[in-house]
């Protein structure tokens, strides 16, 4: 059965007359009845009968027309579903420091992917100032970063992402016996502290934190891989400062434990460049974003 048939019985209750049925959708007077004929062939009853000069519907009819409400609703978002498919073509480009775009981004790029398939993504990982750096230098259709100073919003549109709160952890094993640290004043020499080389918004953090505290550690073992930092731990390779979203399904199989510290926590923000175009998947994602963290959507807004 033809959608053009359940269109016309559509518009004729909607018109209320078989003749204003016909001049809208530009059909002769006899397809308009051929196509009725057609309908009540398919469902097995009269759907429309003659009262002096004029058809109503029957109570066949005015059950049916839900259905056929659903059928054409359906049709229309099928429909769309095929526009926005094609629509959504071409590169999308995002940075991210590494700790968010392994743990925090691939749900969204999923329900990205799930809108707009046909989109090549390209992702890198930077630090937040190579992320501003690049979405000013129009590198990066949209960025993400932990620190954001007042004059990136001079050329960028940001909006908040996350609190992400921030905890120093390590292995089942080493937890018991690894230091409080929030005590202040202690040179640490039994284990070393796993954590990203400079410059980078988490190990600043450390290291602001480590000389609030007048806490030294000894050891030092630096890399740029949050997933490789806390492998490292998980094997008792000693303490990290991580934020919770990389860690939380860890602690909660009892792999990993926080460590005894004062409360620490981490602004993530994502940003777009002012003068930059966006394209559709542009926009897409920025909607995705949007849903995800209740972000006000707020021209040159950072917090």
């Amino acid at each position: 059965m033809e959608l053009k048939i359940f269109t016309t019985f559509e518009t004729i209750v909607r018109t209320g007359s078989f003749t204003k049925a016909a001049r809208i959708l530009s059909y002769t007077p006899s397809t308009i009845t051929f196509h009725i004929a057609q309908l009540e062939k398919l469902v097995g009853v009269p759907l429309f009968e003659k009262s002096g000069r004029r058809m109503i519907l029957t109570k066949a009819g005015e059950a049916l027309i839900p259905y056929v409400d659903e059928v054409l609703s359906a049709a229309k978002k099928i429909k769309n579903f095929q526009y926005d498919i094609a629509s959504y073509q071409g590169t999308l480009s995002i940075g991210a420091p590494e700790s968010l775009l392994c743990f925090r981004l691939p749900m969204l790029l999923k329900r990205l992917h799930a809108h707009a398939p046909r989109v090549d993504l390209r992702l890198r990982s930077l630090t937040s100032r190579d992320v501003v750096a690049a979405l000013r230098d129009g590198q990066l259709d949209i960025g993400f970063a932990y620190s954001i100073q007042e004059r990136d919003e001079d050329t960028l549109s940001l909006w908040r992402f996350e609190e992400t709160p921030m905890h120093f952890y390590a292995s089942m094993r080493t937890a018991p016996w690894c230091p409080d640290l929030s005590e202040r004043g202690m040179v640490i020499d039994e284990l070393p502290l796993v954590t990203m080389p400079h410059p980078g918004e988490v190990r600043q953090m450390v290291d602001d934190y480590l000389r609030r505290q007048a806490i030294t550690f000894t050891n030092l073992i630096e890399l740029r891989s949050t997933q490789t930092i806390i492998n490292l731990i998980r094997n008792d390779m000693g303490v990290a400062l991580l934020p919770d979203f990389s860690v939380d399904d860890l602690a909660e199989r009892g792999l990993l434990r926080r460590v005894l510290a004062d409360h620490l926590t981490l602004t993530a923000y994502y940003g777009v460049h002012k003068n930059k175009w966006r394209s559709p998947v542009m926009e897409l994602f920025l909607e995705i974003l949007a849903e995800e963290c209740g972000a006000l959507r707020r021209e040159g807004e950072a917090g």
